[in-house]
């Protein structure tokens, strides 16, 4: 009995060591490895263990090395070389001086510049740098006055070999809130916007490129290389996400990427493909190399690609191709993709063929056009058959302008839809409105031919590469805004069998595309003007007189300040000026316009009732939401009021932006009477007709949303401009302007003044 008592004592002793040492090695584990043992137990998966943040590594602190004389000299902290570059006129110098940051006295480098024609900038060397272990550039910055411009580059030791420009991560101001100020600030960028362009394990030059007119001074210090779990938060919430559609197809045109020999590029875009539920891509191939290695990676890639429920097909395009005499280089490319599919499992062949061939680019188009859509389908035609030819599931499809439907009717376009299987239409647009506009026609002719038609919209800057106007591209509304409008976009097509889904224009700038708003910011003036709108107490009729008008509030425009166009045309107050009034009740604003002009001339109507005698006034409906945006967005209303022509054209108003459904016409009263010396036009405009389209649209997040105003109250504020036009000539549209904003920029809110409702 005492036996085996002691057994039982020395097996409680055994246990009780192992479970100490179980203790003591978890304890080790989660010190050394910081195992987050309640996220396990909390979301039921595996451990998460932290890997310590890597330090910082320093590229330059600006202590080591000069700033002229030989090169060998001006070294960075990493002893590479670091130097301006120009072409006159332009020109860029750099020195060093000693600058107090963060309290301490240091050495900073200066760079000052001019850019006019030519380029002008600065680099550092990087000798071959392995960056794949960082996620961030990080370097501190500040201006001599504010608001310097300028754009951040990197390339890689192969294209530092071969003389190609860096990849830039874009401008300044998209790192870096309110832009370069005059106090030191910290910019972050993430290495990832770069990752499938650059081979960041070999990372050999930054570039800052001067390339915005004008002139300036910037103050760099500390660029260092990061392992910032912040930088990595904030990515990841403004990565393009989308939740996946199995009614309708997503593509995307992909044209400088290389997934077939990058791996880290295939990763990316295959990722990206996922979380934005893209199942095609239009690839770009100049031409497909005949060397084996090539083929069998290419092979790699496609089988990978389907594997991940993404389809391929080959991308190119060029206008010249529609003339007769290149029709062979077409098909000769083509054929090339049709023959590597031959003899290839299904799972690594191409799955057909995308042509961005625009036929209107060609000068033909104006002085030959029959001839120029003649040679166009004879090309498509020939592209059929050659596909036909080969009895495979290999589609063809092309890229399609919007005025398309225009030519011949319509006839024009299905003759083009007899030869492909679908096509993506550029309907290049920001909102949903105008988009689903310019999409109808196209959807009709496509559902009578039997065929598919994919919306395509833009994500790049087109700004910038001067290239269309912001209304054209999502760029500046970011990937959530797109997503509401590609929503309601898609509801209004989803009976139509003809709407396949949407075509994305381009990874290279989509995978970029933030979830907010990337919009030009600027301080507002500080003391704006201010026009009162009183309080209504009655529900006096809108007739077009000032009768029930409480007029002790008033805004006068009569002086030639007030003339932004034309002011060499201005006859005096007697030739044209006008008197402002405004009231509100909670669920209306009501305006009076009290307009001295000695000659009306209004014949048009509609978007074109500019030309004539109107008033142009600009509401924003959120001043706090967007108070720096110097672009307009969803929320600014450009009214277009026109008091007709006193005999058979009538009062009426049009909104030019936002692109708002036609009923808003009817919500709006408009009434105009002639007086001995002009005119008085008074309006009424709902509550509804201003906010009720918001909480759909971008800035209208849940959150947002809530925000927003339920009704007009004492207190509140908005933006305004009222710019009166004068015209004394059908033949000479505007003679003149006049706006209560002198310093006014079109479609810019910070150049408005306030709304006060009183």
């Amino acid at each position: 009995m005492k036996r085996e008592e002691g057994k039982k004592r020395r097996l409680a002793a055994l246990l009780l060591i192992l479970l100490l040492v179980v203790i003591f090695i978890m304890t080790g584990l989660f010190f050394c490895f910081k195992v987050d043992i309640l996220k396990f137990f909390a979301r039921g998966k595996k451990a998460v263990i932290e890997r310590p943040l890597l330090p910082p590594l320093v590229i330059d602190d600006f202590n080591k090395g000069t700033t002229s004389g030989v090169y060998y000299e001006r070294l960075n902290s990493l002893g590479g070389y670091q130097g301006t570059w120009s072409y006159r006129p332009s020109y860029s110098i750099i020195t060093k001086i000693d600058e107090v940051r963060d309290g301490k006295k240091k050495k900073v480098l200066v760079l000052q510049f001019r850019k006019e024609a030519g380029w002008c900038g600065w680099y550092t060397l990087l000798n071959k740098l392995d960056t794949t272990k960082y996620n961030t550039l990080s370097f501190w910055v500040k201006g001599d006055k504010g608001g310097e411009k300028f754009d951040i580059g990197v390339a890689d030791s192969e294209m530092v070999d071969l003389g190609i420009d860096a990849v830039y991560f874009g401008m300044v101001d998209a790192f870096l809130h309110k832009g370069v100020t005059k106090e030191w600030r910290e910019v972050k960028i993430p290495l990832s916007r770069v990752a499938s362009q650059v081979d960041l394990s070999s990372l050999q030059s930054i570039v800052l490129n001067c390339k915005y007119d004008g002139e300036g001074k910037i103050y760099m210090d500390y660029i260092t290389l990061k392992d910032d779990p912040e930088v990595a938060k904030i990515e990841e919430y403004n990565s393009p996400r989308v939740k996946p559609d199995k009614s309708h197809r997503r593509s995307m045109w992909v044209w400088k990427t290389d997934p077939v020999n990058n791996m880290i590029a295939r990763t990316a875009l295959l990722d990206f493909c996922d979380r934005t539920a893209v199942n095609t891509i239009y690839l770009y191939f100049g031409e497909i190399s005949t060397e084996k290695s090539y083929l069998d990676k290419l092979a790699q890639f496609l089988e990978e690609a389907h594997k991940r429920g993404v389809r391929v097909e080959a991308l190119t395009g060029n206008p010249t191709w529609v003339l007769s005499e290149n029709h062979q280089l077409t098909l000769d490319w083509i054929k090339s993709f049709l023959e590597f599919n031959k003899g290839r499992k299904k799972e690594s062949r191409f799955d057909g063929v995308h042509l961005d061939i625009e036929p209107y680019l060609l000068s033909e188009w104006v002085s030959d056009r029959e001839s120029i859509k003649r040679q166009h389908i004879e090309l498509l035609k020939k592209c059929r058959q050659l596909i036909d030819s080969y009895g495979k599931n290999f589609s063809i499809g092309l890229a399609v302008p919007i005025f398309f439907d225009k030519e011949e009717n319509g006839a024009y376009e299905r003759r083009i839809l007899e030869n492909v299987d679908y096509f993506a239409l550029m309907d290049y647009y920001n909102d949903a409105n105008n988009i689903i506009k310019n999409g109808k026609t196209h959807l009709e002719i496509a559902k009578e031919m039997k065929k598919k038609i994919f919306i395509g919209v833009e994500t790049q800057d087109l700004i910038s590469m001067h290239q269309g106007l912001r209304r054209n591209t999502f760029f500046g509304e970011g990937w959530d805004l797109m997503e509401m409008s590609l929503d309601k976009t898609a509801k209004a097509f989803k009976k139509n069998p003809a709407f396949g889904g949407f075509g994305i224009h381009c990874y290279e700038s989509y995978r970029l595309l933030q979830k907010g708003r990337n919009v030009p910011t600027k301080e507002r003036p500080k003391a704006a003007y201010t026009i009162v709108s009183v309080e209504k107490k009655d529900k006096a009729a809108i007739d077009g007189t000032l009768n029930g008008w409480d007029l002790s509030e008033s805004y006068l425009l009569d002086k030639k300040e007030d003339v932004i166009f034309g002011a060499g045309t201005w006859g005096g107050k007697e030739d044209y000026s006008a008197g402002i009034y405004s009231q509100w009740d909670a669920q209306n604003l009501y305006f009076a316009f009290k307009i001295t002009d000695d000659k009306l001339v209004q014949q048009w109507t509609g978007e074109n009732m500019w030309q004539g005698d109107h008033i142009e006034m600009w509401l924003d409906a959120d001043l706090l939401g967007d108070y720096n945006e110097a672009v307009n967005s969803a929320d600014d209303f450009q009214f277009g009021l026109s008091p007709g022509d006193f005999s058979a054209i009538r009062p009426e108003v049009y909104i030019w932006t936002p692109a708002l459904e036609e009923p808003y016409k009817e919500l709006i009263d408009v009434k105009a009477v002639k007086t001995a010396d002009g005119y008085i036009i008074e309006a009424r405009i709902p509550f509804k007709v201003l906010y009720s389209d918001l909480e759909k649209m971008a800035r209208a997040s849940p959150e947002e949303s809530k925000s927003l105003p339920k009704r007009f109250s004492k207190g509140m504020k908005l933006g305004i401009s009222v710019d009166p036009s004068d015209t004394d000539s059908a033949a000479a549209p505007q003679k003149l302007l006049m706006s209560t904003s002198r310093n006014r920029v079109w479609g810019d809110p910070t150049t408005f003044g306030i709304l006060e409702l009183k």
